[in-house]
C-alpha cells in the first residue's frame, strides 16, 4: 500500500519534483514517437486557480495522453486506482510521478483529503468521474459522486476533457500505421450551489450536468447513458 499523506503533492516547489520533470521528458517522446495528438481547446484551461479536469475512461493510457499534453500548461495531480500502486514497476513509477491513490468501491477519506488539498493549494486535479473504465463499449458510463463532492467542498472549476483513440493502441502498429488521439477540452465553467441545498441532491445535480458538459464533447456513438445539455444550467457560470 503507498503512502496516503499527499502534502508533498500540494507544495510550491511540487510541480518541479525531479520525478515529475523526468517523467514528463519520458511521455513527451512516447507520445511523440508512438501516436498523433489531435488536440482541440487546451487554451481554454485557466492559467491559474483549482480546476477539476476531468475525463472519460476507455483506455489504460488516456490520463498519461493527457498529462503528457498538459506537462507545459499546468501543473496536474491525477487520481488512480490503488490496484496500479501494486502493480510490479509500473505502481512504483506512478508513484514516483506523484499519483492519489484511491480504493474503489468506498468513500475513501485519504484520497478524498488529497484531491482537497491539491484544490486548495491551486492546482489542478485530474478524475475520471466513471470510477472504472468503459472497456466494451467505451461509451459513458454512470458518474461516482467524488467529483459534486469535491465542488461542493472547494467550489473549484470544473473543465471537462473528451478522449478517444487510445484503445487502438496498440493493435493500430499491426495495420502498419500510428494511432490517433483525439483530445477536446470543452468550456471550464463553476457550479454555484445555492445556499440551504440539499447536499446529496446537489452533488448528484453537478456530477450529472459535468457528464453532460463532457458528453457534448463526445462522438455520438460514446455519449452513452448522458445526452449533451441543451441549455446551461441555472447553476453554471462559463468563463
Amino acid at each position: 500500500m503507498p503512502s496516503r499523506d499527499y502534502t508533498y503533492l500540494t507544495t510550491p516547489d511540487a510541480p518541479r519534483r525531479w520525478g515529475r520533470r523526468f517523467w514528463h521528458f519520458i511521455l513527451a517522446l512516447v507520445i511523440r514517437l508512438l501516436v498523433r495528438v489531435d488536440v482541440q481547446g487546451l487554451a481554454r484551461l485557466p492559467a491559474q486557480g483549482s480546476v477539476i479536469l476531468y475525463f472519460n475512461h476507455i483506455h489504460f493510457t488516456d490520463p498519461f495522453v493527457i498529462i503528457g499534453i498538459l506537462r507545459k500548461v499546468r501543473y496536474a495531480v491525477p487520481m488512480a486506482k490503488v490496484e496500479l500502486a501494486q502493480t510490479p514497476v509500473i505502481g512504483k513509477l506512478v508513484q514516483w510521478f506523484g499519483t492519489i491513490f484511491v480504493e474503489r468501491g468506498e468513500v475513501d477519506m485519504a484520497a478524498l483529503r488529497g484531491g482537497l488539498a491539491t484544490l486548495d493549494a491551486g492546482y489542478v486535479f485530474m478524475i475520471a468521474p466513471e470510477g472504472t473504465r468503459s472497456k466494451r463499449t467505451h461509451s459513458l458510463q454512470l458518474a461516482q459522486r467524488g467529483m459534486g463532492m469535491l465542488v461542493r467542498r472547494t467550489q473549484a472549476m470544473l473543465m471537462p476533457v473528451a478522449i478517444w483513440g487510445t484503445p487502438d493502441f496498440p493493435g493500430a502498429y499491426l495495420k502498419g500505421r500510428r494511432p490517433t488521439v483525439h483530445l477536446r477540452f470543452g468550456r471550464p465553467f463553476k457550479m454555484h450551489i445555492p445556499p440551504g441545498a440539499d447536499r446529496r441532491v446537489a452533488e448528484s445535480e453537478v456530477t450529472t450536468y459535468a457528464m453532460q458538459e463532457l458528453a457534448a464533447l463526445l462522438p455520438p456513438a460514446m455519449q452513452g447513458v448522458y445526452t449533451p445539455p441543451t441549455q446551461p444550467h441555472p447553476w453554471a457560470e462559463y468563463v
